[in-house]
């Protein structure tokens, strides 16, 4: 006689179990793509920030402002100094151009600029009316102008100054900067005076 045999399945210990629960882990982790980090973007040295421009200050008798465009006159001794910049005359009107200051208007007998470069270099210009542009470096001398640096003296009825890259051109240049249109006195002839280093002055240097 055949022995009849059992139709339950034996169960499995449950160490294979685990065993068994562990492998399929391990194989879903590995098929599981691993994801590229995304490259950091290198960190860039802290730039230097951009100087903060200084406050202008001004001294006047007399002040008339504009609310609506911010244009401004001053009269009666003005003085505006920004820090080492003073600009001083009878007359000041400031322009402003979309709420931004964009002209000083200088008129006085004479007008005077003075300016203390960063290498400690002094720059002195008087003339009738200077016309300065902000966003152009630029300073407009006209009538009886005159420039002084530490190595030369220029004098003519116009000159040009160019603040930044510190060009200066003087004479008959245009008469687009004439004061309210009229033209400059006929001899705009430039006089320089230069100033040869000595050599104490280069061993400074």
């Amino acid at each position: 006689m055949y022995k009849a045999t059992s139709s339950r399945k034996t169960e499995p210990c449950p160490l294979f179990r685990a065993a068994i629960a562990m492998l399929l882990l391990a194989s879903l982790f590995c098929s599981v793509p691993t994801l590229a980090a995304e490259p950091r973007a290198p960190v860039k040295k802290q730039e230097k920030q951009q100087d903060i421009p200084e406050k202008i200050y001004i001294d006047a008798d007399h002040m008339t402002l504009n609310i609506t465009s911010g244009n401004s006159v001053y009269t009666g001794n003005v003085k505006i100094t920004q820090g080492d910049l003073v600009l001083t005359g009878d007359r000041v009107t400031l322009t402003h151009i979309d709420n931004t200051l964009q002209k000083f208007t200088v008129i006085g007998q004479p007008a005077r600029y003075n300016h203390v470069t960063e290498d400690g270099q002094s720059i002195i210009a008087e003339s009738d009316q200077m016309v300065y542009t902000a966003a152009e470096n630029r300073l407009v001398m006209t009538r009886n102008a005159r420039l002084e640096q530490p190595d030369h003296l220029v004098s003519s009825q116009k000159i040009i100054y160019d603040t930044l890259n510190k060009i200066v051109m003087a004479g008959d240049v245009g008469d687009r900067d004439a004061v309210d249109g009229e033209s400059l006195p006929g001899n705009q002839r430039v006089n320089i005076t230069l100033t040869p280093k000595t050599e104490e002055d280069s061993k400074n240097q």
